[in-house]
């Protein structure tokens, strides 16, 4: 190591205070906030830490504890000793998280070895699943009108597909006309040529972040956010920084420390009906983003895939590209997977006119288009969006208003906002560890999203997400079992930490 830095004891104490607010062993705390914190960026590999009784002085705990930390990220690799150079922080061999993949996404849809996926159409569950209430997964069966639609299609529908070879980059005309006239009436202006056919919202987000990163470039993401995103950027190599969210939304007035800390490449954002939480981001930080993206050249990547499930009817403000004067780089994204069905694998990218051939070439490198069959009926589809959309109103709004109801009345403690759209609500636990409750719910036979499985650092450790888009007696039951865990789990969950002080 040439010319190392050298981390005080007081610098460090500073940013790992808030680790040790947690439940557990405080060593453990203490070791999980370092390698947090390394992975934040906040700690560079190669920095020397503080001698154990500095830090352990700074941060008003035992050297015994600090000691264990230490210990504990040495046994893991974090961190390597030598006799008179002290203790540096290095990333453990063979431990490259741009290359792990479906690492959030996975205990959705994948089976805990990750060698199957739990379930498929026609396909009966896994052993371990037939009796559990799933509240994870944030999606619904395909609209009737997907069966509608499937099996109105003609003879003369489909020849005019396939008479043509069938490999088709950009994306049906008729499909980037149509959304395109929804980005208009939504406030932003756009072509067809602007607009990208992809294989769902999550391979636009893959799409841009090719464009945009390299590895160990810096992504500010929401905290808690989708955890598709959290995936692609990992597969990217890019070194996510979170970007706190608050009843409104990400919180903008925190962009300038954030920005001179960490020299981000990209923002990603989900601006309406955020996923998990369902806030919808005011006018106001929207202008800040777009000015953002207009004066410093960096990346704006908003996904509005949850947008479409808009059950109040509530006005909502532009996109975020609608505020830009044209200088800066913002991707805005769409899918039918919400309101419509997930599995027609159908959304779009609309990017700056600057942007179109360069996004256009890497679309054509992935995969060379998105099934034309899906994508025609993702044109049927959006003809009868807004009948489409008065029925999952229909269906969902007493879905959500059961869900708190039940919540309510089984569970008052439990702390959220109501959503005025999407598909979940954001509930924060009064006490204890949301992976440690989630993981007795399980065996209570409900699964719930906790919320460091949402987010960059592994925070929102009081956060889970419940999806309301399920039957009433599924619901019903759902929090019937979330009850009888949590009166299991709420005396572990009550007990205040101690700290040993020296």
């Amino acid at each position: 190591m040439d010319d190392p830095i050298r981390e005080s004891g007081p610098h460090l104490a500073g940013i790992l205070d808030q680790a040790l607010t947690g439940d557990g062993p405080l060593y453990r705390q203490l070791a999980d906030g370092l390698k947090r914190a390394v992975d934040r960026g906040e700690i560079p590999l190669g920095t020397v830490l503080p001698p154990e009784r500095v830090l352990a002085r700074s941060l008003s705990v035992s050297r015994a504890t600090v000691v264990a930390a230490y210990d504990r990220l040495k046994n893991e690799g974090w961190l390597e000793s030598r006799q008179g150079s002290g203790t540096w922080v290095r990333r453990p061999e063979g431990e490259d998280r741009g290359g792990v993949d479906a690492v959030a996404t996975a205990r959705l849809f994948l089976s805990d070895d990750k060698a199957d996926q739990r379930t498929g159409p026609g396909e009966p569950p896994m052993p371990d699943d037939e009796d559990l209430i799933d509240l994870s997964v944030a999606a619904v069966t395909g609209s009737p009108m997907v069966v509608d639609i499937l099996t109105s299609l003609s003879p003369d529908d489909v020849s005019s597909l396939v008479a043509h070879h069938g490999y088709v980059p950009h994306g049906l005309r008729a499909l980037r006309e149509i959304v395109a006239a929804r980005f208009t009436v939504a406030g932003l202006p756009s072509s067809e040529d602007q607009i990208l056919a992809t294989t769902g919202a999550h391979q636009g987000i893959s799409l841009v972040a090719r464009q945009t990163l390299q590895r160990g470039d810096t992504v500010l993401v929401e905290s808690p956010t989708f955890p598709g995103a959290l995936d692609v950027f990992r597969r990217f190599g890019a070194r996510m920084v979170p970007l706190p969210v608050d009843g409104h939304g990400a919180r903008t007035e925190v962009l300038p420390d954030l920005l001179a800390r960490t020299e981000p490449k990209l923002v990603y954002v989900s601006p309406n009906f955020h996923n998990p939480t369902g806030t919808v981001l005011p006018e106001q930080r929207r202008r800040v983003l777009a000015e953002l993206a207009d004066r410093t050249g960096i990346v704006v990547l908003e996904d509005l895939a949850m947008g479409d499930v808009d059950l109040d009817a509530a006005p909502l403000p532009p996109p975020i590209a609608a505020f830009s004067d044209g200088t800066g780089a913002i991707h805005t994204l769409g899918s039918t997977a919400k309101l419509f069905w997930a599995g027609l694998r159908v959304g779009w990218l609309r990017s700056p006119a600057s942007w179109t051939v360069r996004m256009l070439a890497t679309k054509t490198v992935a995969d060379l288009g998105t099934p034309l069959l899906s994508q025609l009926l993702a044109v049927r589809l959006l003809e009868h969006a807004d009948q489409v959309l008065a029925d999952r109103r229909a269906e969902l709004l007493p879905q959500r208003d059961l869900l708190a109801d039940l919540l309510t009345e089984h569970l008052p403690q439990w702390q959220w906002q109501l959503p005025s759209g999407g598909l979940s609500l954001w509930v924060t636990l009064p006490a204890g560890n949301a992976e440690e409750f989630a993981e007795l719910a399980l065996r209570h036979g409900v699964s719930v999203v906790p919320g460091p499985a949402l987010s960059v650092d592994e925070g929102n450790r009081r956060g889970l997400r419940l999806v309301f888009s399920r039957p009433e007696p599924v619901l019903r039951e759902g929090v019937r079992r979330l009850a009888a865990a949590w009166q299991a789990y709420e005396p572990i969950a009550s007990r205040a930490p101690t700290r040993l002080l020296v």
